[in-house]
């Protein structure tokens, strides 16, 4: 089963590295052929109105929005996946039932590392924000599974994980692992 790791801004190759770490197969999706070989995606952290852009650009927002396989969605792959946009509304992918509110907690400069708890099994992880969303609201269907400073930060519904942070960059592999089960 071959992860596809959307390749078009951002800081790909950190989840690139985690999964070589986990020993996985990935493939950089930068094209719909690309998609086309995947078994599941995770849409890194960047720039959600370059990444649309630039999707739009060569094919593959379009497929995006197809896609039914699981995907995982780290702070600029969170906002994509959500139903509703704020600060300001864009045009997302409409998968996860969540508003999130972008760039919640400030600017670049305003970026942090945290220890958050992630809920299911009741440990503390390091979590680092980068000019990082808000999710303000989640829909019924939607399990909370991690939470920093009484915020909700991520989120699973059905074969769908979205986190406000960027866990690649923790050192932590509990929550691709994670990913990698969903079906």
């Amino acid at each position: 089963m071959t992860t596809g790791i959307l390749a078009l801004q951002g800081d790909y190759f950190a989840h690139g590295r985690v999964l070589d770490k986990l020993g996985r197969k990935y493939l950089y999706v930068k094209n719909p052929d690309d998609l086309a070989k995947t078994a599941r995606l995770i849409i890194p952290g960047g720039e959600s109105t370059t990444i649309r852009k630039l999707a739009k650009s060569v094919g593959l927002w379009d497929e995006l929005k197809k896609y039914g396989r699981p995907i995982m969605g780290t702070c600029t792959g969170i906002i994509l996946l959500a139903k509703k946009i704020v600060n300001p509304a864009e045009e997302a992918l409409g998968k996860l039932d969540i508003t999130i509110s972008r760039n919640a907690y400030g600017s670049q400069i305003d970026s942090f590392t945290s220890i958050g708890e992630y809920l299911p099994d009741k440990r503390t992880i390091e979590m680092v924000f980068i000019r990082a969303p808000k999710i303000t609201a989640v829909g019924k269907d939607v399990e909370i599974i991690a939470k920093q400073n009484g915020d909700t930060v991520g989120v699973v519904q059905g074969k769908l994980l979205g986190l406000t942070f960027h866990p690649e960059l923790s050192g932590y592999t509990t929550l691709h692992e994670l990913f990698l089960s969903l079906k």
